[in-house]
C-alpha cells in the first residue's frame, strides 16, 4: 500500500504544499503545476477548493525564482530557468520553446515521481496525475514524456490536464511512431492559439505523440483559471474517469491485472 509522502522527501527548491481531504484514502496523487509568476502557497488554494475524493494533492512551487526588479518580496517564481522577455508584448515569455522548462520537467518526473511517490512510497504512475496551468501546464505535458518515466511501455501516468500549456519542441520524443498512452485533457479559451483548429501547431504537436487526447474550448477569451461551475465541469468529467478509487474495496484484496 502507498504511504504517505512528507514535504521533506521532496527536492526543497519545490518547496510542496500537500494536502489531503478528511476521511479520504490516498489511492491517487495529483501534482498541481502553477503558472509563471505564482507560488505553491497562493496556487493551493484551488486543489483545496475542489475537494477531490480518494486524492492527495500535492501543489509543487515553480523551482526559480523572478529576477529582483519583477519580483521584490521574493515570492513569484518560474519553471524555467533561462526566462525571456517577449519583445512584441514587454512581458516575460512563458513560451516553453524559448524560456526552456528541461530542468523543471527532469525534477518533477525524475526526482518527484520516479524516485519519490513511486519508489520511495509505492503508489503506482497510472494512480499519479498532473494539473498545470500556463508554463505550469508545459511542464505537466512534457514529464509522461520524460526518459525516466516513458522508457518502459509499462509505465503510464494517471492523467494529466492542462491550461494554455504548450508542449515544449525539445521535449518531443524521437520515435514518433510509438504514442504515449498517458490521457491528456487540453483547456483553453477562444482565443487561445491552441482554438485555431486541429491543425494548429499547439495543438498537433500534442496530438503527435499523445494517443488519448480531449480538448475543450472555454466560451471565454483567455486561458484563464475556471471560475464557474460550468468551466469546472469537463475538468470533473475527466478526472471521473481517470481516478482511481477503492471505496468498498477491503484492504487486504489484490488486483489481478
Amino acid at each position: 500500500m502507498p504511504t504517505m509522502p512528507k514535504a521533506s522527501d521532496f527536492p526543497a527548491s519545490l518547496n510542496p504544499v500537500i494536502h489531503l481531504p478528511p476521511n479520504t484514502t490516498a489511492t491517487n496523487v495529483i501534482l498541481f503545476l502553477p503558472g509563471l509568476g505564482d507560488n505553491a502557497t497562493n496556487f493551493s488554494s484551488f486543489p483545496r477548493a475542489l475537494n477531490l475524493p480518494d486524492a492527495l494533492t500535492i501543489t509543487l512551487n515553480p523551482p526559480f525564482p523572478l529576477p529582483v526588479p519583477l519580483d521584490p518580496d521574493g515570492t513569484s517564481r518560474s519553471w524555467s530557468e533561462d526566462l525571456h522577455v517577449d519583445t512584441a508584448t514587454g512581458s516575460l515569455d512563458a513560451d516553453p520553446d524559448s524560456s526552456p522548462v528541461t530542468r523543471a520537467v527532469n525534477l518533477v518526473a525524475h526526482d518527484v515521481i520516479r524516485d519519490t511517490l513511486v519508489a520511495k512510497h509505492a503508489y503506482r504512475p497510472d494512480h499519479i496525475h498532473l494539473f498545470g496551468f500556463g508554463q505550469g501546464g508545459s511542464v505537466a505535458l512534457a514529464v509522461p514524456l520524460h526518459a525516466s518515466l516513458s522508457s518502459s511501455p509499462s509505465v503510464t501516468l494517471g492523467g494529466v490536464m492542462a491550461i494554455g500549456g504548450v508542449l515544449p519542441l525539445d521535449t518531443l520524443p524521437s520515435d514518433s511512431e510509438s504514442k504515449n498512452r498517458t490521457p491528456v485533457l487540453l483547456l483553453s479559451g477562444s482565443s487561445s492559439p491552441l482554438a485555431a483548429g486541429p491543425d494548429s501547431s499547439p495543438l498537433k504537436r500534442v496530438k503527435d505523440v499523445f494517443e488519448f487526447i480531449t480538448y475543450h474550448r472555454w466560451k471565454k477569451a483567455g486561458d484563464t483559471m475556471p471560475k464557474s461551475r460550468e468551466e469546472v465541469l469537463p475538468m470533473m468529467q475527466f478526472w471521473a474517469r481517470c481516478l482511481k478509487s477503492r471505496r468498498g474495496v477491503p484492504d487486504d484484496a489484490v488486483e489481478i491485472s
